[in-house]
C-alpha cells in the first residue's frame, strides 16, 4: 500500500494523483513517437473531464500546458502548441482556483466531484442517467489504470451516490447486465478514447457509423454542460 507520507505533492491538485502518474509513465516512454501518441490521449481524457468547456482551441492549449507543469516541463514531445514557459510558484494565482474543501477520493480527483455538482443540476431523468453513465466510465477508467484489480461497479454507483449527496444513482443490475461502465479509454492510441459496444458483429470494429451511434449516449451531459 502506498502511504501519503512516501507520496509526492502533486503540482496541479485540480487534475488529481492518477493524471500525474500518467504524465510521470509517458516521461519514462523511451520512443518520441510513442510519447506522442500517449501525451494526445491523455489531453483527450483531460478535456472530457474539464468541467467548463469554452472555446474549445483556448481549452486545448490551456491542457497542453498542464501537461507540461505537470511534468515539472520536462516533457520532450511534439505538441501541437509552444511549449509554456517555467513559471515560477508566486505565479500560481493566475491560476484557476478551486474550493480547498478536502477531496473525498483523491484518486477520481477534484474534477470528477465537479462533474458530479453540473450533473445534480440537471432536470431531465434522462440526462442525469447519462451522466452518471459518462462519469462512472471515468472512474472505471481512473480505478484501473494503476490498480491490478478491477474496482466493482456496485461501488462505483455508491461513490457517486455519496459524491452527490444522494442526488444521482442507477440501477446497478442495470449497470451491470448493459455494462454500462466499461472503460472510456484503452491502450492502443487516442482514436479509442470512446470505447466501443461490447455487443457488435465480427468485422465491423472500424466503422465510423458503429463509433457515432455509442457516443450519443453521452451527448445529453455533454451539451447541457456547454450551455
Amino acid at each position: 500500500m502506498e502511504y501519503n507520507t512516501t507520496r509526492t505533492d502533486l503540482i496541479l491538485r485540480e487534475y488529481g494523483r492518477n493524471f500525474h502518474k500518467l504524465v510521470d509513465h509517458i516521461n519514462g516512454v523511451k520512443e518520441k513517437e510513442k510519447r506522442n501518441e500517449l501525451s494526445k490521449t491523455l489531453v483527450d481524457m483531460m478535456k472530457v473531464t474539464h468541467p467548463s468547456l469554452g472555446d474549445q482551441s483556448e481549452l486545448e492549449a490551456k491542457l497542453w500546458d498542464d501537461l507540461y507543469i505537470m511534468s515539472d516541463y520536462s516533457l520532450d514531445i511534439d505538441s501541437p502548441y509552444p511549449k509554456p514557459a517555467k513559471k515560477l510558484k508566486s505565479d500560481a494565482s493566475d491560476r484557476l482556483h478551486y474550493p480547498k474543501s478536502k477531496i473525498r477520493y483523491r484518486h477520481y480527483g477534484k474534477k470528477i466531484e465537479l462533474l458530479i455538482e453540473e450533473a445534480c443540476k440537471l432536470k431531465k431523468e434522462e440526462d442525469r442517467e447519462a451522466a452518471v453513465i459518462h462519469i462512472g466510465k471515468i472512474m472505471k477508467s481512473f480505478f484501473g489504470m494503476w490498480n491490478k484489480e478491477s474496482i466493482d461497479n456496485k461501488v462505483i454507483v455508491e461513490n457517486i451516490k455519496e459524491l452527490s449527496n444522494n442526488k444521482l444513482t442507477i440501477d446497478i443490475e442495470k449497470v451491470k447486465e448493459l455494462n454500462l461502465f466499461h472503460k472510456v479509454t484503452r491502450e492502443r492510441g487516442s482514436k479509442s478514447y470512446h470505447s466501443k459496444k461490447h455487443h457488435h458483429k465480427s468485422g465491423h470494429h472500424k466503422s465510423g457509423h458503429h463509433k457515432s451511434n455509442h457516443y450519443k449516449s453521452n451527448r445529453p451531459f455533454r451539451k447541457k454542460r456547454m450551455q
